[in-house]
């Protein structure tokens, strides 16, 4: 407001500052939005993170809740018509041609769905950690954090997906392994932050007669968090191969309150 001899109030003055300070540029609002982000990211990097793998734990467990049905279920159609899927009388037996190829087949199968095993359940995998905490990094970095496409490009994200490539690929199909590290995912038993062991053992692969290429998991995980407390496991589970033996697709659960994932979640 002017004074009639054009003098200016204080008041006018208050106001004048009011709308010079609401009126940003786009350079002052992109450093704050930076400043806020680098903040949030300087005291809560892993938990960001860490939050979404939380979350993917959990639509785990309600997908092993799906999967335990399907399973008990399965087994219990092929057991019921196993008899009808042979054609064959009770002890009656029939060697087909190509047995030696079959199993040399199986035995191949069977080595590499025991190869998974052990690689998601001997651990946690440090070398997986150490490439996901740098590409996690990189990704909350000044270079890279308005621009995910740029990201994906970035070395620290190549080599962690190249890890993951040559841990796993070759013993699955092209698409059974875009769904193991998509779906499953792969590592998920090694991305917890706290300091624990994980360790296999009587892993048993059996393929199921009345379904070809369809094998039996059993396998014990032993859990020993970072106060040495050790609990056992018991995993089931099942996987399919192709023709080649290459993994089509394999799932496994161990219990849902109770399981493997929830006590690695208690212990975060």
């Amino acid at each position: 407001m002017k004074k009639t001899d054009g003098t200016t109030t204080q008041l006018d003055g208050h106001l004048k500052q009011l709308d010079e300070d609401m009126v940003w540029d786009a350079e002052r609002q992109s450093k704050l939005r930076y400043q806020i982000l680098a903040n949030l990211d300087k005291q809560e990097t892993k938990v960001r993170f860490s939050r979404g793998f939380k979350a993917a734990t959990s639509l785990m467990l309600c997908m092993i809740c799906l999967f335990a049905g399907y399973l008990f279920i399965s087994q219990n159609i092929g057991t019921e018509n196993g008899g009808l899927s042979t054609g064959q009388e009770s002890g009656q037996e029939t060697i087909p041609a190509g047995t030696n190829d079959k199993e040399s087949g199986h035995e191949d199968s069977a080595e590499r769905i025991q190869a998974v095993i052990e690689e998601e359940f001997n651990g946690p995998d440090e070398k997986y950690k150490e490439l996901l905490d740098a590409a996690m990094e990189a990704q909350i970095s000044d270079e890279y954090m308005d621009d995910y496409e740029a990201y994906l490009k970035s070395p620290e994200h190549l080599a962690l997906m190249n890890y993951m490539e040559e841990t796993y690929a070759s013993h699955f199909t092209e698409e059974g392994y875009e769904k193991f590290i998509n779906v499953m995912p792969a590592f998920m038993y090694s991305g917890f932050e706290h300091n624990y062991t994980l360790t296999a053992s009587d892993i048993k692969i059996e393929e199921i007669e009345s379904r070809p290429l369809v094998y039996d998991l059993n396998f014990q995980v032993e859990y020993k968090n970072e106060n040495n407390e050790t609990s056992q496991h018991h995993f089931e589970g099942t996987a399919a191969v192709s023709e080649e033996g290459k993994i089509v697709n394999i799932e496994y659960l161990d219990g849902l309150e109770d399981g493997l994932l929830q006590k690695l979640r208690d212990d975060e």
